[in-house]
């Protein structure tokens, strides 16, 4: 009689083989899946980061204030006249327009660095709460643009019921 090898068993081994196979592949694909995952996340941020950093450099930096009686708005304009900057106001929002100008240079002019930003900005500032268009002052002192609008203030009728 010659070693015949039970065909139940050898398909049991082969069974578990390829279950541990099927584990390590399994195992491997999820570690992958996880490095796949783990970069797109850094990428989106990296990706958001960037477009902040330069959506920021081109951007007027402002800040809003409010007051009990009026919301204040100041901006940040260098290298920029009065002239040069175009306010319009309605009772929720300010839009503060400008243009950055670059300056004539030499054809052989040849830049070491450039940082400084050129070209139209837009701020669009919604506003807390509505304000009184007509009333709304306005000053640019050291490139500084500070514009002040009272707040429409609702009216109340105390009722005295009889």
């Amino acid at each position: 009689m010659g070693n015949k090898v039970n065909p139940n068993l050898k398909s049991n081994k082969m069974k578990e083989e390829e279950l541990k196979v099927g584990k390590i592949v399994n195992s491997s694909d999820k570690s992958l899946n996880d490095i796949i995952s783990a970069i797109k996340d850094k990428q989106e941020e990296f990706t958001q980061m960037l477009s902040d950093y330069t959506s920021s450099t081109k951007k007027t930096l402002i800040d809003v204030i409010e007051t009990d009686d009026s919301v204040i708005i100041r901006a940040d304009l260098p290298r920029l006249k009065k002239e040069d900057v175009e306010i319009a106001i309605s009772e929720d929002s300010v839009d503060i327009c400008a243009e950055f100008k670059e300056e004539k240079m030499n054809e052989d002019t040849e830049y070491l660095q450039r940082e400084r930003s050129y070209g139209k900005i837009r701020r669009t500032v919604k506003l807390p709460s509505k304000v009184l268009i007509k009333e709304a002052e306005g000053t640019f002192k050291d490139s500084v643009l500070t514009i002040k609008l009272p707040k429409l203030l609702k009216k109340t009728l105390k009722l005295n019921v009889d």
